[in-house]
């Protein structure tokens, strides 16, 4: 039976430079975390329609998460140092041209090419702060490790949310906007400049550059296609059963329900013992968030969403650590960082996929529809990890013994 034993977390962060640059990445995430809400709120107010605000917000994602194998790449090879300080940079103008865009009404299509921009001039922090952690800690240590770094992930969507929502109905969403990219620059600028505690970089070899991953990480990628598709239409829904209920800004305390969760689930898990294989949590944790999503339509009408929304978070905390830890045991050495972005990339395809369903959903029938997308695509993921587990299993013996 599994012990819960919270000192592992102590024990982390005395590793060199880890309070910083725990605290650097997690400003840093401000903007990954919390932009595809206000482009959603920015369109959405703008053109009144969901499905479009999702579809933008949507393009955004899909721009971040497709540059982030190629950023990770980067980073193992030249240094997390320029990258970062280039995205500071880059993310701030590419954002105002997307802002000036929707605000002066110019063609749509000139919105999803700076939302796709906007997207992949910004780093995935999360593969960086990871790496630091695969080069500073034993493997026994990259369980609390990891677990802190969901934290992380879902203490921003605590917090962010609630502000940027409370400031975009306050003033207005380029309001919000503004203030999140702002403090994301101050991240990126802070961790970049923490330069003892980056991952060695991997020798240029005179091997031919490998674009595919290995193969023992695709299960947890395709799986993820439905993580994305979770949040997706999670985001998108949320706006709209406030908009029900006439308190636009309680689409900030939603999304706050969901991240409390997660992060209180995320703590728990990390502080645990298990002696079940990686896979075998990472399957059943998946199971168990399928079922709870299944409560989501059914409480879609009432506060009770709240409730269910913090337990479907709870559960979504644990598939995060075990996705993140599996993908790592299977990473190759010299491509760590890289390989790790690769579950972002999985997210990234699914965002799309659940605003977009969901966006169409919510403009015909409202907020119960956008919760059965989600629940749907919690069902997506158990049913993807299971089948690429399978699959992976009968490729060949050697497979089968290194996803164990």
């Amino acid at each position: 039976m599994a012990r819960i034993d919270f000192s592992g977390y102590r024990d982390v962060l005395r590793a060199t430079g880890a309070p910083w640059f725990t605290l650097a990445g997690w400003v840093a995430r401000f903007p990954r975390g919390t932009l595809s809400l206000g482009i959603i709120l920015l369109v959405q107010t703008a053109t009144g329609s969901f499905a479009l605000a999702g579809a933008v917000g949507a393009a955004f994602v899909v721009g971040m998460a497709f540059a982030g194998p190629l950023w990770s790449r980067i980073m193992d090879r030249r240094g997390q140092r320029s990258v970062l300080l280039i995205s500071a940079g880059t993310l701030t103008v590419s954002v105002s041209a997307l802002l000036w865009a929707v605000l002066s009404a110019t063609p749509v299509a000139t919105w999803f090419f700076l939302a796709v921009i906007a997207g992949a001039v910004s780093v995935d922090v999360g593969p960086a702060v990871r790496a630091r952690w695969n080069a500073l800690v034993p493997p026994t240590q990259r369980h609390s490790a990891f677990a802190l770094e969901s934290i992380a992930d879902e203490s921003v969507f605590v917090i962010a949310p609630p502000v940027l929502t409370f400031i975009a109905a306050a003033s207005a969403p380029q309001a919000g906007i503004a203030v999140v990219v702002l403090v994301g620059a101050v991240g990126l600028v802070w961790l970049g400049l923490l330069s003892r505690s980056q991952p060695p970089l991997v020798p240029a070899s005179g091997r031919r550059v490998r674009l595919i991953p290995p193969v023992g990480i695709l299960p947890v990628t395709i799986a993820w296609i439905g993580v994305g598709a979770m949040f997706g239409s999670f985001d998108v829904t949320s706006i709209a059963w406030a908009e029900r209920s006439g308190t636009p800004w309680l689409a900030g305390v939603m999304m706050a329900s969901l991240a409390v969760g997660n992060t209180a689930g995320a703590l728990v898990y990390g502080a645990l013992r298990p002696r079940a294989s990686l896979r075998s949590r990472w399957l059943w944790s998946s199971a168990a968030l399928a079922v709870a999503c299944l409560a989501l339509p059914v409480a879609a009408d009432g506060a009770l969403a709240l409730l269910v929304a913090a337990v479907v978070g709870a559960l979504v905390g644990p598939v995060l650590v075990t996705g993140f830890a599996l993908v790592e045991s299977r990473a190759d050495r010299d491509r760590v960082t890289e390989l790790l972005a690769y579950p972002s990339l999985g997210v990234g395809a699914g965002i799309p996929i659940g605003s977009t369903v969901a966006g169409l959903g919510l403009d015909a029938a409202g907020p119960a529809l956008g919760f059965t997308v989600m629940a749907v695509s919690c069902v997506a993921i158990l049913v993807f990890g299971v089948v690429g587990e399978l699959l992976l299993s009968m490729r060949s013996p050697e497979a089968s013994v290194r996803t164990s």
